[in-house]
């Protein structure tokens, strides 16, 4: 797309900000960790102005955490300092006020040394470094990102499927795209979208996906990448602080609900030039050469990064063949069965649709390295195989990792990978990985105590 609805612009100082909101009392400073979650450290607002100062510390390691918020272990930045304090960076948005507390404000962060020096174990960094490649190509990403999840009863230990908006009893049955469900779930959306609205984060569309309490939000297009990967974060925030005070829990593990589809965060983009035209678009619904470029480059590099797209123990429940969660290395015109998706639509607006990704999946991380890989593939003209039309049989293609062990290592083994991303960003992801699989790997579930105990 050659849309930009980015607004970013330096933005006003927070006690400005907060002379006009007199409810605020306080200040959350907040950072993506490893695995894109918000952490932070919060402020009162008698003192928010250090924040603008760049006086607000936090430990340097809050972002190397596990998906339990566990320590990564042996993280060679944290042991070397001693984990000291770094001072958080306001990113160029402004502050948002909470969709759980409207006592409570936002900030979104960057860390960096007291020189400037970028933390590496911060992944917006790594994401403003492919920005900056494209950059000194003399061309510039434009990028929009989509993110589907389910509701459930929080009410019920476990997971649950939601109890229905009008009838109170448990929802069943798959209604995508039903008229009905757009009333029903009405004020739920209407809440997302004025909570994002006061964020700066545009929502351009939502609707209900083939799972039952299955929902997608679509995100605007923005020639800021930095902004698009800031605005999913805080859309996940949102929802599930809108849905809360709905009554509902709002989760995006990638497949929650065993016979149910999973949840994918997928990205769209286009490149412009130097002129600001789309080097996607050459007039014809099949895109230019540098569009088939761009393809090749990501599916020669999908297996090295795939443990980005399924980041969790649970991720790789989502995986399946013949599937809206694609495995197989193919790519196609308007064709949802596949990793690699070409939008129809004007010409102008021609694009690349990512799908490998789960909806847990880090927007930072995601959004990096598959840019960075249509990057190569541009800059080596490289071709890619022909297109596949129609649902395509997965057993002619070679596939992505499909379990977690083998995604750790092809990504710790890539020199690519070892090379799109700081060394520190690169020991620690690998790190909390192998924690993650290893503790879960090790979990006995009541299930399996059940079907086991007594039959062997």
């Amino acid at each position: 797309m050659a849309e930009d609805s980015s607004s970013h612009s330096t933005p006003v100082p927070v006690a400005a900000w907060l002379a006009a909101r007199p409810d605020v009392e306080t200040v959350v400073v907040a950072t993506p960790d490893v695995n894109g979650v918000l952490r932070g450290k919060a402020v009162p607002r008698a003192r928010a102005e250090k924040i603008d100062a760049g006086g607000a510390a936090v430990p340097l390691s809050m972002p190397t955490v596990d998906f339990i918020g566990e320590e990564i272990p042996g993280c060679r930045e944290v042991l070397a300092t001693g984990d000291g304090d770094i001072f958080v960076h306001r990113v160029p948005r402004p502050p948002f006020v909470s969709a759980a507390d409207p006592a409570t404000a936002i900030v979104l962060t960057d860390m960096a040394w007291p020189d400037g020096r970028p933390v590496e174990t911060a992944c917006r960094h790594i994401l403003q470094s492919v920005v900056a490649d494209y950059a000194a190509a003399g061309l510039r990403p434009v990028a929009a990102l989509e993110v589907e999840f389910y509701l459930y009863d929080p009410a019920r230990p476990g997971l649950h499927l939601p109890r229905h908006p009008l009838t109170g009893r448990e929802m069943f049955g798959r209604d995508p795209c039903h008229v009905q469900e757009f009333e029903v779930f009405g004020p739920f959306f209407r809440d997302i979208r004025s909570a994002c609205a006061a964020a700066d984060v545009e929502v351009t569309g939502y609707g209900s996906e083939n799972g039952t309490g299955m929902f997608e939000v679509n995100l605007g297009h923005t020639a800021d990448v930095m902004k698009a990967a800031d605005d999913l974060t805080i859309l996940r925030l949102m929802i599930r602080d809108v849905a809360r005070r709905h009554g509902f829990g709002a989760t995006f593990m990638p497949r929650p609900f065993e016979g149910l589809d999973g949840a994918g965060l997928h990205l769209h983009f286009s490149v412009l030039d130097a002129a600001g035209r789309n080097i996607f678009d050459d007039g014809t619904p099949a895109g230019s050469a540098a569009l088939g470029h761009a393809v090749a480059g990501i599916l020669h590099r999908a297996p090295e990064m795939q443990l980005v797209m399924a980041p969790h123990y649970s991720s790789y429940r989502r995986l399946a063949g013949n599937a809206y969660a694609p495995t197989m290395l193919a790519w196609g015109h308007d064709n949802r069965f596949l990793p690699i998706r070409i939008p129809g639509g004007p010409a102008a607006a021609r694009r690349i649709e990512h799908r490998i990704g789960g909806a847990d999946a880090n927007p930072y991380l995601l959004t990096a390295l598959v840019l960075r890989a249509a990057l190569d593939g541009i800059g080596a003209a490289t071709p890619p195989p022909p297109p596949v039309a129609g649902a395509p049989n997965d057993g002619a293609f070679a596939t992505v990792p499909t379990a977690m062990p083998e995604a750790i290592a092809r990504f710790r083994d890539s020199d690519w990978v070892r090379g799109a991303i700081p060394p520190l960003f690169h020991e620690a992801y690998v790190a909390a990985k192998q924690q993650e699989h290893d503790r879960l790997a090790a979990h006995v579930s009541q299930f399996e105590i059940d079907i086991f105990r007594d039959r062997i």
